[in-house]
């Protein structure tokens, strides 16, 4: 086994040189004996490989006592609604998430959809593995496996966070782009039960992922949702990623909205329907998200990027809402689990109520407002320039929370190391567009010296 495959959120590589059915059997099976659930649910994406990986995750579980409950090929969000909607002492999802379709992985959580990381667990697990401390004999009873339809409950579920009426007296167009997923299971319910019409692309499942990366959040793959949309009149545009917890919305006039906005529209539709509350957002850009909560009585808590950072912090802190930049989106009444389908809902819900247009009411998101976007550099030395520009800034506010933050009363960034590789990750914002570019520029005279 390629143990690189283990990262801090999940377990992901290239199939099948370094992910293939023996890893996940006994990833399954060092699972079982670690967190000994009772039963565990298990689904897949829609990627060639999925189904003989499952079959051996189902297989290393039952083998070890486990019972096994196939909800067969579906999101990754909707593994989290089953595992905390029926509880479930576990849940598995075979996903590479957004990756190119060569590369497979596991997506695991404990009971109420707990999320399991580096820090809680994953890392024992490969470590237990790595030492030959897993028992792969077989136990003395085999699990049960059954298979269960959970599209009906998870329908439900979604729909509760909105009011149905509000939206059905509106007769909305939207593009949707589903990335050759599974996510339009639902998406084709929603639209038929709330009276919408959608333009429809990329929607059948293909795990060949034809397109390339099935990543909406890449600039180049932005290109076509956003030309539909205005083609099309659309009055917005909606894209997920191949596993579905990741959304990302376009304007009608075909502009991509950055997540640090989504971010903060929700939040703002939230506190709205629930109240003064604790909001959590990640690092990389933090103003527009502590504007809203200045302007609504919210508390803006700035935390760690990772669904399972966010979801731990989320329980600690009983927060009704936390945003990535990213595009992931979690709820308190979704398990504190991120969802795909919960803001796409409350948008259209939101646009019907306000009777606006989305860059009508995302306009003044951006006022005063000017973003970096996220820059990429390939680097040699990640912690030695970090330190570099620790140095040039230490004159400003600054912490080390998730990388670097500086930030000054005029501008901001984040200088975040990949998980995974040589690279640094820079996010900037500022009072004007000047300052950006100013910025941007001294980070990378530092980093070219280095």
């Amino acid at each position: 086994m390629n143990y690189d495959i283990f990262h801090a959120y999940d377990i992901r590589g290239v199939y099948p040189s370094e992910i293939n059915e023996e890893a996940c059997f006994k990833i399954a099976k060092a699972y079982a004996a670690y967190f000994k659930p009772q039963t565990v649910a298990v689904g897949m994406d829609a990627r060639l490989s999925s189904p003989a990986l499952k079959e051996n995750v189902v297989n290393a579980l039952l083998e070890s006592g486990v019972d096994v409950v196939d909800i067969g090929g579906v999101t990754t969000d909707m593994i989290y609604f089953a595992v905390g909607a029926y509880n479930y002492s576990g849940g598995i999802i075979v996903s590479a998430s957004h990756n190119p379709g060569k590369y497979n992985g596991l997506k695991m959580v404990r009971e109420q959809a707990t999320a399991i990381s580096s820090d809680t667990g994953l890392f024992q697990l490969r470590d237990a593995l790595k030492e030959n401390r897993v028992d792969f004999k077989p136990g003395p009873k085999r699990g049960n496996v059954t298979q269960k339809e959970i599209l009906d409950d998870y329908i439900r579920h979604v729909l509760g966070f909105v009011d149905v009426a509000a939206i059905r007296g509106h007769s909305f167009r939207f593009v949707g782009n589903g990335n050759f997923g599974f996510v339009g299971q639902s998406v084709h319910r929603i639209v038929e039960e709330l009276g919408l019409t959608m333009i429809p692309l990329n929607f059948t499942p293909d795990g060949s992922f034809p397109k390339g990366s099935p990543d909406p959040m890449l600039p180049e793959n932005r290109k076509e949702t956003s030309e539909l949309v205005k083609s099309s009149n659309a009055d917005f545009g909606v894209a997920w990623d191949a596993d579905a917890d990741r959304v990302m919305f376009f304007d009608e006039k075909g502009e991509f909205i950055s997540g640090a906005y989504t971010g903060a529209l929700l939040a703002r539709i939230l506190i709205g329907k629930h109240g003064k509350s604790t909001i959590i957002c990640d690092p990389r850009v933090t103003w527009p998200m502590k504007q809203i909560m200045k302007e609504t009585g919210g508390t803006a808590f700035v935390w760690k990027c990772g669904h399972t950072f966010m979801k731990d912090k989320m329980r600690e802190l009983n927060a009704l809402f936390a945003s990535e930049m990213s595009a992931h989106y979690y709820f308190r009444d979704n398990y504190y689990a991120d969802n795909g389908i919960i803001p796409f809902l409350l948008i259209l819900e939101h646009l019907a109520l306000q009777g606006k247009k989305l860059s009508e009411i995302l306009k003044p998101f951006a006022v005063g407002h000017f973003m970096s976007g996220e820059v990429n550099y390939r680097v040699k030395d990640v912690p030695s320039i970090i330190e570099k520009i620790r140095e040039q800034y230490k004159n400003e506010a600054m912490d080390d929370l998730d990388g670097l933050s500086v930030e000054s009363a005029e501008w901001r960034f984040n200088l975040r190391p990949s998980n995974t590789e040589p690279l640094l990750r820079l996010n900037v914002e500022a009072r004007n567009d000047e300052s950006v570019r100013a910025l941007i520029k001294e980070i990378e005279t530092i980093i070219n010296a280095s």
